[in-house]
Parts: C-alpha cells; sequence; structure tokens
C-alpha cells in the first residue's frame, strides 16, 4: 500500500514554479518573474548534476509536477554554435579541462593551461585517471554517442535479479533511445573519406573471422554530413568528441531530456553551481551547499539550497565523494556503510594498430561506426569499437576501444580526515590489468590475421577511465529503485548505482535505462 506521506511529497509541486535560465536551452532571463525564480532557494526536488540520470530525473519529475531545481556545477554552451568553441587533442583551450593547470589526457603531451571550469575533469587518484564531465549535459557532451546494452548474460551475472533484463530490453532501453534519437551511422557517412579507418577496422575484424555490427550512436547525422560538404567547420569529421563537438555534431542531453524537462513549466536548471556539501536538516529534508562560479571560474559566493527530495546523480566520482564526506563529517550519519563501495573502472582500455600498408584517409571521424562482442579466448570477455585516438588522426593507425566484463575488481572512496578529501582507496595497477591484457590478446589475433599491422598499447603510463561507476551499487546502498537505504527522500541515480561495471557495453544508456525506471517508481509510489 502506498504510504499517503510519500504520495503527498510527489503532490505538492509549487504552482507557477518557472522553467528557466540564461542560455541556450532556456534563453535570456528577463523581467521580474525570472528575477524572482532565480533567487528561490527551497525546492520540493533537488537534483544534484544534469548528466543521463539527472536529466532523466528532471524530465519525469517535472512531467509529474513537481517543483523541481537542477544544479549543474559545469557551464552551459550553445547547442548549435555558430562557430567551434571547444578545445581538442590538436588545439589546446582552457575551456577543456576542470581547473587543471597541466593537460592531462591518453595521447596528449603535457601542456599548461589556465584553471577555468572546463568540461572535462580529470582526477588523478591513486594509480587511476578518473575522467568525468563538468558541463550542462553531463557525460553527454564529451562521450562518443555509442549508445549500447550489455549482453543479457552479464548484465544477470552483475546486477540483482530483482532488474529483469526483459524489462529493460522490452521498456526502459527502447524509452531512452528513442529520446535520444540513437541511429547507427548512415551508409553514405560510412563510405566518405573521414571513416576510411572505420571501414578499414571492419575489414580487418572480418579477417580475424570477428563479426562487427553497426552501433547505434547519438551524432546528428545531418550536421554530420553539413560538414562533410563544408557547410560547417569539421569537428566530428576530424576526430574531435572528447572535449565537446564545437559544430553541435553530437546530440548531447540539452537537444533532448534537459529541453523536454524545462518545457513541462516545474524544472528550473542552474548552471555553474557547484555543490560543496550535502546534509540533513532538522526538518528532515535535505541542505545543499553551492559555490556559484563565473564563467571564468571566478567564485561569486555561496547559496544554500534545501529540498525534500535530494537526488545525487553527479556522476560516480562526485556522488561518492558528496555522499562519503557527509557520512564521514556527521552531515548524513545514516548512510549506509556500503556507500562508497564496490567502485570500478568498466574495464576500459585503449589500444593502436599501425597500418603502414592501408590508406587511412586525410583524418579519422570521431563518431564509432561498429562495435563486437567476444565472450571468450581473451581472458575476460569484451567490447570493442571502432575508434579514433583524437590528435594521432593522421598516422597510419586504426584505434580501438574496449570494455571488459570485470566481475572481481573493485576500489572504495575512503575519506582522508587530515585533508577532508575523499579518495579512491583499495585500487591498484593490477585492477585494470587483466583487461589490458584483454584488449592486447585481442589485438595481436587481428594483427595476426592481416599481415603488415602491429598492435601497441597507449594507455599503460596512467591507467585510465571515461568510465567510472559503482560506489553506491543497486541493490546494497539503495534499493532497486535508488533511494538510498535508510535515509528517506535520498536518491542515487546516476552512474554510482551501476556494480562497478556495466556488463560489456558504455555505461550512458544503462544508467538513463535504470534511472528511467526508477523515476517511473518512485513517482508511483509516491516518493
Amino acid at each position: 500500500m502506498t504510504d499517503p506521506r510519500r504520495r503527498d511529497v510527489l503532490g505538492l509541486a509549487a504552482k507557477g514554479a518557472l522553467a528557466g535560465i540564461a542560455g541556450a536551452v532556456l534563453g535570456p532571463p528577463g523581467g521580474p518573474a525570472l528575477a524572482a525564480a532565480a533567487s528561490r532557494t527551497h525546492f520540493r526536488a533537488l537534483v544534484i548534476g544534469s548528466g543521463f540520470g539527472g536529466s532523466v530525473a528532471a524530465l519525469r519529475l517535472g512531467r509529474a509536477g513537481v517543483d523541481t531545481l537542477v544544479v549543474e556545477r559545469g557551464r552551459e554552451w550553445p547547442v548549435l554554435p555558430s562557430r567551434p568553441l571547444f578545445g581538442s587533442s590538436t588545439r589546446i583551450t582552457d575551456t577543456m579541462f576542470w581547473f587543471r593547470r597541466t593537460t592531462r589526457w591518453p595521447g596528449m603531451l603535457p601542456v599548461p593551461v589556465t584553471p577555468a571550469p572546463g568540461v572535462m575533469e580529470l582526477s588523478e587518484e591513486r594509480d587511476l585517471d578518473i575522467a568525468c564531465a563538468a558541463a550542462v549535459g553531463g557525460g553527454s557532451v564529451v562521450y562518443t554517442g555509442v549508445t549500447i546494452a550489455p549482453p543479457r548474460r552479464f548484465f544477470e551475472r552483475l546486477y540483482p535479479s530483482g532488474l529483469r533484463y526483459d524489462e529493460f530490453a522490452g521498456k526502459w532501453y527502447p524509452t531512452v533511445r528513442a529520446m535520444l534519437r540513437a541511429a547507427p551511422m548512415p551508409k553514405d557517412v560510412y563510405d566518405s573519406a573521414p571513416f576510411t579507418h572505420s571501414r578499414l577496422w571492419d575489414r580487418q575484424l572480418a579477417n580475424a573471422r570477428m563479426t562487427a555490427r553497426p552501433a547505434d550512436s547519438t551524432f546528428d547525422w545531418h550536421v554530420v554530413r553539413q560538414e562533410l560538404a563544408h557547410a560547417l567547420p569539421p569537428s566530428a569529421t576530424i576526430g574531435e568528441s572528447d572535449f565537446g563537438c564545437g559544430t553541435g555534431a553530437k546530440r548531447d542531453l540539452t537537444r533532448t531530456y534537459l529541453p523536454a524537462a524545462l518545457a513541462t513549466g516545474h524544472v528550473q536548471l542552474r548552471a555553474l553551481h557547484e555543490v560543496r556539501s550535502v546534509g540533513r536538516r532538522r526538518d528532515g529534508g535535505y541542505s545543499v551547499v553551492v559555490r556559484r562560479l563565473g564563467e571564468d571560474g571566478a567564485a561569486l559566493g555561496t547559496t544554500e539550497f534545501t529540498c525534500e527530495m535530494l537526488f545525487l546523480a553527479a556522476g560516480a566520482l562526485n556522488t561518492n565523494r558528496l555522499l562519503v564526506a557527509a557520512r564521514e563529517e556527521g552531515r548524513l550519519p545514516d548512510l549506509p556503510d556500503t556507500v562508497g563501495t564496490g567502485f570500478g573502472d568498466n574495464g576500459d582500455q585503449v589500444n593502436l594498430r599501425s597500418q603502414p600498408l592501408e590508406p587511412i584517409g586525410p583524418a579519422q571521424g570521431s563518431p564509432c561506426a561498429s562495435t563486437a562482442f567476444l565472450s571468450t579466448g581473451f581472458g575476460l570477455p569484451l567490447r570493442v569499437e571502432n575508434w579514433v585516438l583524437s590528435g594521432f588522426a593522421s598516422l597510419p593507425a586504426t584505434a580501438t576501444f574496449a570494455v571488459t566484463v570485470d566481475t572481481d575488481h573493485r576500489g572504495g572512496f575512503r575519506y582522508d580526515p587530515s585533508t577532508r578529501r575523499v579518495v579512491l582507496a583499495d585500487w591498484t595497477r593490477e585492477k585494470s590489468a587483466a583487461a589490458a591484457r584483454a584488449v592486447l590478446a585481442f589485438s595481436a589475433r587481428v594483427a595476426e590475421a592481416n599481415p603488415g599491422t602491429l598492435p601497441v598499447t597507449v594507455n599503460n603510463l596512467h591507467p585510465f577511465t571515461g568510465h567510472p561507476v559503482g560506489g553506491c551499487v543497486i541493490g546494497r546502498s539503495t534499493d532497486l529503485e535508488g533511494r538510498v537505504k535508510g535515509c528517506e527522500g535520498l536518491y542515487v541515480v546516476d552512474g554510482s548505482l551501476l556494480p562497478g561495471n556495466v556488463g560489456g557495453a558504455n555505461p550512458s544508456l544503462t544508467i538513463a535505462a535504470i534511472a528511467e525506471r526508477a523515476l517511473a517508481g518512485i513517482v508511483a509510489a509516491g516518493g
């Protein structure tokens, strides 16, 4: 039976809630109504983060009539800019990294940059570099659009039995794909010169008797075609993606979930609001303290927001940082001990194969054309994806990105009282080694079937993940709809829920699908 008090939480949305802040998604501010909206500090629900989980939460809460605020630490970027705004591996700018003084990225030389609120945080944790987005739209701004589900057998091995694969395959995955308008690369794009490397990658896998299949992608093929026709400057067609696409070639969340959420009239979004702490109030609600930032990174002051329902969607790294610190500093003392445990790197690996005897094309486009799942023969099952390592697009080489199914290697987040920081603990380079061996074995087999190629690893210097997952694992730290155990009104709806590994896929589709399922249950139950 539904708790009537829970039903009331969702039923009392504030009347006349305004959707809006300045920016490309919402339009410029103006008038006393918007000024009043911008000064409000109490909301029925507050969502931290505007990536896949946060955007789903915003839309579903907004459609349920819940007065909701979304706070995002990063900047809001124009949806379809008139000129390139993002940097890249070959064009370093201060907009690339979140408050770093030196660039740090696979294949990128260290270059001094001015600390600023750029689109990518690169956190140097113990034996692992963790990348996570900082922008309105979260990871959708900096990922490479791959929208795929893990195979059934590995989903069922990793996730709680209450999350039925048939339900996800029949309802939640299609719901997300439809919202994101994911589609495989069209033949005319695939046949174009910037995707010569994609055709070569497919042919080499076929020679090794491996079956590559088209990958669903959220790239906007109309914009990619405009680049090919020279109606727009090159961006996606020259390998840009990791730090955003300057032409709007990526159909990120600022063109799908977020505008739909704001259109409900019950959701506000505030960019450049960096959450510094969360905690419980004496009245049973929650407190969220944010640092307001200027576009140049200058601190403009702090604001405390309050809410009855708090949704953590800051990404696995920052959701764990916020929650573990809140527990250890006594602001959320009832958090389960399991919060901060079960973290994994999703087995992320990157590999190059030299192609001295094959034409590679004038450039390498960033959208992934194809993917193959290999379940036996490499130590760990792995999914390999046609890729490009930005900055090396002109080299006679093809790139493979791989995610492995690793059920064993996990780490956790620990609070250091001497620095008052939360850091990744229980992680060593060896925990990335099995995934590295798997992708090297794959690449060696492809090279053997294609004389003249040579596999070369490219990321052993700094073990790296762009897909941090886990820490608040669903079914352990939360129920099956993201409610944090022992903390009524507190929810986790991002990659922290995943059990340290997606199960042979990129995380975005599964994060959004789990969030869709969670919000459907929360709305139906009234909290």
